[in-house]
């Protein structure tokens, strides 16, 4: 998913498969939960809201036991008479906060907030919920070609440091409880659900636990059930989305004429970069300040895996990979360093772990590094998540996880045509599993389409009467794909 690590990957050979849950009463959950106004914060943008905390068992076979708030936000219907369910985000990664990708997103909001009510929990683990964070073995693992003893070395001292956490605990079996739980708590009779990529597991799982709680679902980019993240599928679609990119160029004459062959480009930088890492000065593409950098491998890898996310970015691959072959490397450095501070700020590392630990590892097919070896990450991703897993230990997960299931819920599928992680494919799939759904695949866009052209009035429309034959869907054919940029000045006209 969005944030796997470029030089990590996992596979573990023992789980034990349970399911827990704990019971509470509406009266219970609704005691000490109150609302209260407050600003909440993203980077440099603020918005008003309405907040409050939810005590959860860590364990919740323990209920006696250590406590975790969940920090829960609510962002009130501009309505005088809202719809009585609310609409919830649920972030990706997994690692990511929901809050922070609401106010990311907070004109898309809006449009929703004009019939209903918007609540948004950041999962257990992440942002503003007992996040498990722990940034110098990230940067260290980024800045240096893959070393199992490094990555054992470093994986080790998290979880020590996150040691008064009990990891297993923080799973998307457990996630879903929590989030029924807020839902009892805040007073809504349903909750209409929208997941992107690791947080379409969360939604369908949520689906599954807790139908009659379930209004609608909205999924984007599909993790699809029994897709597994530790094994060969993000090499093959990372692979996939760079070898679209070199066949685009070569079709692009603007593109081809100013650059070449991209791939040969590519694998010749690439094993410079290797031989002799090069140190430069440049100013920080946030801060602006001058720093220090040393590019590597490692820097090449992360942009080209996470650069495809977006058709904007994209759109400055061809031209950064030229860039450095020919020597200048200050648009890697700048793409590489901007990707991993924004990781390294927002992502938390630990619930990671224990999320892809105990639901992917253990399931990695015996053949999938053999599956990986004609990508330009081969093994190393698998290798080094199995690596991670070895020292973190596997939680808790219900044992109907990765069985397929049917809803008579209205389930809204939506994919990027260049998704380099979640393709349509994988909606594909969804759609033949949910008998009540409609898959919508947005031209020329990649991972997550929420806020893409008129997605947000297809979703406002959607979940309006959620009646998906009547969801008109033409306005999407209105996208376009960013030009290639062929100079810093931008595109051929």
């Amino acid at each position: 998913m969005k944030l796997l690590r470029a030089k990590l990957g996992l596979a573990i050979v023992i789980l034990v498969v349970v399911g827990i849950s704990f019971k509470v009463t509406a009266q219970e959950l609704t005691k000490e939960f109150q609302f209260e106004r407050c600003q909440i914060q993203h980077k440099a943008v603020e918005m008003d809201a309405e907040c409050a905390t939810l005590s959860r068992p860590e364990n919740p076979n323990k209920p006696n036991g250590k406590v975790i708030n969940l920090f829960v936000v609510k962002l009130p219907s501009s309505s005088a008479e809202p719809e009585s369910d609310a609409f919830t985000i649920i972030q990706g990664g997994p690692g990511g906060s929901s809050i922070d990708m609401a106010i990311s997103h907070r004109h898309v909001l809006n449009i929703i907030r004009a019939k209903r009510d918007v609540l948004i929990v950041d999962q257990r683990g992440t942002g503003r919920s007992n996040i498990l964070q722990c940034d110098e073995a990230e940067d260290q693992i980024l800045s240096s070609a893959f070393d199992r003893a490094l990555t054992l070395d470093l994986t080790k001292k998290c979880a020590a440091k996150l040691n008064q956490n009990d990891l297993r605990y923080y799973t998307t079996s457990i996630a879903v409880q929590d989030l029924e739980a807020v839902r009892i708590a805040a007073n809504y009779p349903q909750l209409t659900v929208y997941g992107v990529s690791y947080g379409t597991r969360v939604a369908q799982h949520y689906l599954r636990r807790y139908p009659s709680s379930t209004r609608a679902l909205v999924i984007d980019g599909v993790a699809d059930i029994g897709l597994n993240l530790a094994g060969s599928e993000i090499s093959l679609r990372s692979q996939d989305a760079f070898d679209s990119m070199v066949k685009r160029c070569k079709q692009t004459p603007s593109c081809i004429k100013q650059f070449g062959d991209i791939a040969i480009k590519f694998k010749e930088l690439r094993q410079r970069l290797i031989s002799s890492p090069v140190k430069l000065k440049l100013a920080h593409p946030l801060s602006g300040k001058k720093i220090s950098h040393t590019v590597r491998e490692s820097d090449l890898l992360t942009a080209v895996r996470m650069m495809p996310y977006s058709t904007e970015v994209l759109s400055l691959l061809p031209m950064l990979i030229s860039q450095a072959h020919s020597g200048d490397y200050t648009l890697l450095a700048a793409q590489s360093i901007n990707i991993q501070d924004s990781f390294s700020n927002d992502f938390a590392s630990g619930m990671h772990n224990s999320i892809v630990c105990t639901e992917d590892a253990p399931f990695v097919n015996k053949n999938a590094a053999d599956e990986t070896l004609n990508t330009y990450f081969g093994r190393d991703m698998i290798d080094g998540l199995s690596t991670i897993c070895e020292a973190w230990p596997q939680g808790f997960i219900d044992d109907d996880f990765h069985e397929s299931f049917d809803s008579e819920k209205p389930v809204l599928i939506l994919s990027g045509e260049t998704d380099p992680i979640t393709p349509p494919i994988n909606g594909e799939r969804a759609a033949k599993m949910f008998s009540n759904s409609k898959h919508i695949v947005v031209p020329s866009h990649g991972h997550g389409v929420f806020a893409r052209g008129c997605v947000p009035f297809l979703i406002r429309d959607f979940i309006s009467n959620t009646n998906l034959n009547k969801l008109k869907s033409d306005c999407i054919t209105r996208e376009r794909v960013m030009p290639f940029f062929i100079d810093t000045a931008g595109p051929t006209p």
